[in-house]
């Protein structure tokens, strides 16, 4: 009975955790406009709208709070060569660093610096300031548990979102699904 019970309340725990994870728009629900300060790629220099200048095409975002930067690197090469791959798409994708305005000038020195060593061609990166309304309109959960959120999406709805997601190899993998999915025709 006591090992019954110590299960149960384990279980809603960890549900309750779980649920407190979710993070960003859910499959079906659409993007909208929004102006990021763009540092590298297709709109580097500018505040242009990523969703607005590529439109229909299968994008893919990766909103970052406070994820480990080597993390961060490792899913910007996979969503470079996801670029390469999917070409005939026209896929697009873009990393957004949730970051405030004191720290933007550091960020985008570091930023500018890895895609150059790193030889990041295709994917984009930008940052947007923590009271940014469009982190409240994507649906971003800012809780320090967050660490980032994945939305693949298409014809401005969203296909499929990941939280959390680790470039280890089953990260990798569950990256490639979605990344096929958001593309296929």
């Amino acid at each position: 009975m006591k090992k019954t019970l110590i299960t149960a309340v384990l279980a809603v725990t960890a549900s309750a955790f779980a649920a407190s994870l979710s993070s960003g728009l859910a499959s079906g629900e659409r993007v909208t406009p929004f102006h990021p300060k763009h540092v590298v790629g297709a709109l580097a220099d500018t505040t242009g709208c990523f969703p607005c200048t590529f439109q229909n095409r299968p994008q893919a975002q990766v909103w970052v709070n406070g994820d480990k930067f080597e993390n961060v690197l490792a899913l910007a090469k996979t969503l470079d060569k996801a670029q390469d791959q999917y070409k005939a798409s026209e896929f697009k994708s873009l990393i957004v660093f949730i970051t405030p305005a004191d720290q933007q000038a550091d960020m985008a020195k570091k930023l500018k610096e890895v895609a150059k060593t790193e030889g990041l061609k295709n994917v984009s990166m930008a940052m947007i300031a923590p009271d940014h309304k469009a982190i409240t309109n994507y649906k971003i959960n800012t809780k320090s548990e967050v660490k980032n959120t994945v939305l693949f999406y298409k014809n401005w709805e969203v296909v499929s979102n990941l939280v959390n997601v680790k470039a280890d190899k089953a990260g990798t993998e569950v990256l490639a699904q979605n990344l096929a999915k958001v593309n296929a025709d």
